[in-house]
């Protein structure tokens, strides 16, 4: 039944949302294809995992304020909806200049990366060490163990920001080889560390784009024509993770148990979110009441600034997501919940809205600066399934040096040299 009941209440808000807008794939739209999807499957393949009726109070009411928010942004510009259309132009020497500082970005996230791969390298004696050394390269990352350069992370924080300049340039110019760079940089890093996040936020923001690229290029039914890459998507999505475990737990062997142990590590990545976030609510959520402000949904920044030491994987508590797996995934709303309490996360909620739906307007009429943000917004909402994207620094730095470098790329710096005259 609680299944039913979010279904039911998204499809309502999606239909709502689509009464002041072009595309059912706007932001509440994503926001609901994604849970929609997400709940569907876990029904079907995953029923023991659990889900309560307290865990779709709360995300319907991420939803319907999220709406609300993007319907007073479109009620208090709706004049400039249904009367203006204003497009935005740009010279031959922006693309040129974009092109350049993009591939700049992506060559120093991608030597960072390099770096950063290399100390792995050097603290496991050789690449054979490293290939055989499984799950015990994420517990020397977590534990400190491994001696890091501080100028291979630096670097490496840019490679968010290198995707979506890329992925903007994409949307306006269609695809060039140097949008390839910055993809390298996450693959050698996820590939250092084991680790499949990463891989799977670059693939949101390949759909993210994708989506303003159809808008650009003016295509009816994008929803239609937005189904071919999803499936495409799927299976290497469940191929890279497959890969990544067989490589933590060093078990290369196809058979029954390896696949059901895999099949179970996926349901677990994929429907934990959701189960420990009805879990949290059950065991801890009534049981706690001092707010965190901040600590859980932007805990790599907290950390980074001494304020809160962060703990690996956000959270390290393990919960029950069914009666015989735990894991320490939430979704967005656990951290929402205690860093802000439920009016916090609502007003977080409207906000959001209103700004993703000026972000949102702004994008479908050409402005790249708008396409970078709604890039970021819109990976967001595909990964809040999982944990908020703003514990990571690499994507809060994208989301202000996107839109910065686009606009520097609107102007021409030149250098000119003094010669002092006798």
């Amino acid at each position: 039944m609680e299944y039913i009941i979010l279904i039911y209440s998204l499809f309502l808000i999606l239909v709502l949302r689509k009464t002041f807008c072009e595309t059912y794939l706007s932001p509440t739209g994503v926001f609901c294809f994604i849970w929609t999807f997400l709940v569907l499957l876990m029904f079907f393949v995953a029923p023991e995992f659990y889900f309560s009726y307290e865990a779709v109070f709360y995300i319907v009411n991420f939803a319907f304020f999220f709406l609300i928010g993007e319907f007073i942004f479109f009620m208090s510009n709706k004049r400039k909806f249904i009367k203006e259309r204003i497009k935005v132009f740009y010279h031959d020497n922006f693309r040129h200049r974009l092109k350049n500082y993009t591939v700049i970005f992506s060559i120093t996230s991608l030597i960072g990366s390099l770096f950063y791969f290399k100390s792995f390298l050097d603290h496991y004696g050789s690449f054979g060490e490293f290939l055989i050394a499984g799950s015990l390269i994420r517990t020397d990352l977590f534990e400190g163990n491994i001696a890091i350069s501080a100028l291979s992370i630096y670097a490496m924080l840019l490679s968010y920001t290198s995707i979506n300049l890329a992925l903007v340039y994409y949307t306006k110019y269609g695809f060039n080889w140097f949008q390839i760079i910055p993809f390298f940089s996450v693959l050698i890093s996820s590939f250092s560390q084991a680790a499949r996040a990463g891989l799977v936020i670059v693939i949101f923001q390949v759909f993210a784009a994708k989506i303003f690229r159809l808008i650009n290029l003016k295509e009816t039914n994008i929803e239609l024509k937005f189904l071919k890459p999803i499936l495409y998507a799927i299976p290497v999505l469940v191929f890279i993770f497959f890969i990544v475990e067989m490589f933590r737990y060093q078990n290369f062997e196809i058979n029954s148990d390896s696949l059901v142990d895999i099949t179970n590590v996926f349901n677990i990545y994929t429907f934990g979110g959701v189960a420990g976030f009805s879990s949290y609510l059950s065991d801890i959520h009534l049981f706690s009441s001092e707010l965190t402000y901040g600590r859980y949904t932007f805990s790599s920044l907290y950390n980074i600034l001494g304020i809160v030491k962060a703990e690996p994987g956000v959270y390290d508590q393990y919960l029950n997501v069914s009666p015989k797996q735990t894991a320490n995934v939430y979704s967005i709303f656990r951290p929402l919940l205690e860093d802000f309490g439920y009016l916090g996360m609502i007003i977080w909620a409207f906000f959001l809205g209103f700004i993703s739906n000026f972000i949102f307007y702004k994008a479908i009429n050409d402005s790249m600066i708008a396409i970078s943000l709604a890039i970021s917004i819109y990976i967001y909402l595909m990964f809040s399934f999982i944990a908020p994207l703003t514990q990571f620094n690499s994507f809060l730095l994208s989301c202000f040096l996107g839109p910065v470098i686009i606009q520097l790329s609107k102007f021409q710096f030149t250098f000119r040299s003094k010669t002092l005259k006798k």
